[in-house]
């Protein structure tokens, strides 16, 4: 089995690649951003949040819009945050990889905006990119953010992965077929 972290930042086309591996047998993706609404509901992330950002918990449940709000527009608090929320983001994926029936499944796809957090390890690592301009146009139109908070998301999310060195590098600005394209002419250079 073979472990493939899949990074990029928000519009970048994370969405679109797990939609085309998701059709494919002996595939498995786990996407770091479900996880991550399941983690926040443990007791030492509401906690934390109480204490920190208390205006985020309204009757014991997380706003999650401004959660996001506050957490990317103050770095300090945002590293205080990542630092509880990624090891139990990692350990959920890890139990995750360690349940796989390793005889169906040969690739598996862990996707994270920003996976330099995550304490998993990779044997291949993808950055996805995409054009700024083509990139803001279509997180806007998905999710009806604006501009300034999209450009604030990239801004820590490029941030934390500009370091980073990934194995690959995959260009989204074609369309969708091209992309799927893109996509398996990659894998099938990963699987040799």
């Amino acid at each position: 089995m073979i472990i493939i972290g899949v990074s990029g930042v928000i519009g970048s086309g994370k969405s679109t690649m797990l939609e085309h591996l998701n059709k494919m047998d002996g595939v498995k993706v786990i996407e770091a951003d479900k996880i991550s609404k399941l983690v926040l509901n443990d007791e030492s992330i509401k906690e934390f949040l109480r204490d920190q950002i208390s205006e985020v918990i309204e009757n014991n449940e997380i706003n999650r819009s401004l959660l996001r709000n506050k957490v990317f527009n103050d770095h300090e608090l945002n590293e205080k945050f990542t630092s509880k929320m990624w090891p139990l983001i990692s350990k959920e994926i890890n139990n995750l990889i360690s349940k796989l029936n390793l005889n169906y499944y040969k690739l598996v796809f862990v996707e994270a905006a920003v996976i330099t957090g995550l304490q998993v390890k990779f044997d291949k690592t993808i950055l996805l990119e995409k054009e700024n301009n083509k990139r803001i146009k279509s997180v806007q139109f998905r999710d009806k953010r604006d501009h300034q908070e999209i450009e604030s998301i990239s801004k820590f999310q490029m941030e934390k992965i500009k370091n980073y060195k990934f194995d690959f590098i995959l260009e989204n600005n074609s369309n969708k077929e091209k992309f799927y394209k893109d996509i398996d002419n990659l894998i099938n250079k990963i699987k040799k």
